[in-house]
């Protein structure tokens, strides 16, 4: 059974807290999403969000949802057995690399896209690729998938901004370029922009993905739009290369809002 608008209701077979505010969402059956792709998960008579796609394995897949809006959280209040519309999965994701020395660095629940790249380099045999994986957090309390990443990297450095768990500071200020292939990146904007300025200033392929206010998906809507280009995140994104949002006048510093108004990054909720 479909929805109108094409949705596929799905049944939640894991809900499990990793944080305070996020939650490990394992739904029934595999989308077949590229790393750094993403899906949009519908609750009836309450709304739509955009979720990363986090891991597909054995028959499940894998989101990791923060309660920031009314959306998100209706989603942690979902249990076992109930059912989350899904269409997608859409947009461009990460080039997965085949050899060579990679950086994975994530902030926060942006761990989640890199955990599906990080896993896909595993599955296809990555025996050539050499994956350092950077992981910054808040604090203890907001450390997750600790583990899981470091099963899934050769080398895990974590860190938390208050240096109650790993290295102590941004995990920016941890990462080490030399030797490297390629970086990618996902999490906080403003992170993003330190990790993807240092990349292209030292030559380095990059490739990061973004978070904006998607509503239709599929480049009609136009709320995802990035200047001064033109390129729509939903569609031409949400992973862009380092010389693509080095050009931006938005990347790290503004949003479009429901009426296609300019707002600070991060300042909209779902």
């Amino acid at each position: 059974m479909r929805s109108s608008l094409g949705h596929r209701p799905l049944t939640i077979i894991e809900s499990e807290p990793l944080t305070p505010r996020v939650r490990r969402i394992s739904l029934e059956g595999e989308l077949g999403a590229r790393p750094g792709q993403y899906v949009m998960a519908w609750v009836p008579k309450v709304g739509e969000i955009p979720i990363s796609v986090a891991r597909e394995v054995e028959g499940r897949t894998w989101f990791l949802v923060a309660r920031v809006g009314r959306v998100s959280s209706a989603i942690h209040s979902l249990d076992v057995g109930d059912r989350l519309w899904i269409r997608g999965p859409y947009g461009r994701g990460f080039t997965v690399p085949s050899r060579g020395e990679v950086a994975l660095v994530g902030g926060g629940y942006g761990i989640a896209p890199l955990t599906h790249l990080a896993d896909t380099i595993r599955r296809r045999g990555g025996g050539d690729v050499v994956v350092h994986l950077y992981a910054g957090f808040r604090s203890a309390d907001e450390v997750m998938l600790e583990d899981l990443l470091a099963d899934l990297s050769d080398e895990l450095v974590v860190s938390t901004d208050d240096g109650s768990r790993g290295l102590r500071g941004f995990i920016t200020e941890h990462v080490r370029y030399d030797g490297l292939d390629r970086v990618y990146t996902a999490g906080p904007e403003a992170m993003m922009v330190r990790v993807v300025s240092e990349a292209v200033r030292r030559g380095i392929e990059v490739e990061a993905s973004l978070e904006r206010l998607i509503r239709c998906a599929v480049g009609l809507c136009g709320a995802c739009v990035l200047g001064p280009q033109g390129l729509l995140v939903c569609r031409d994104g949400p992973v862009f290369d380092g010389p693509t949002l080095m050009a931006s006048d938005d990347f790290g510093r503004y949003w479009r809002d429901f009426d296609g108004r300019r707002v600070p990054v991060g300042a909209l909720s779902r």
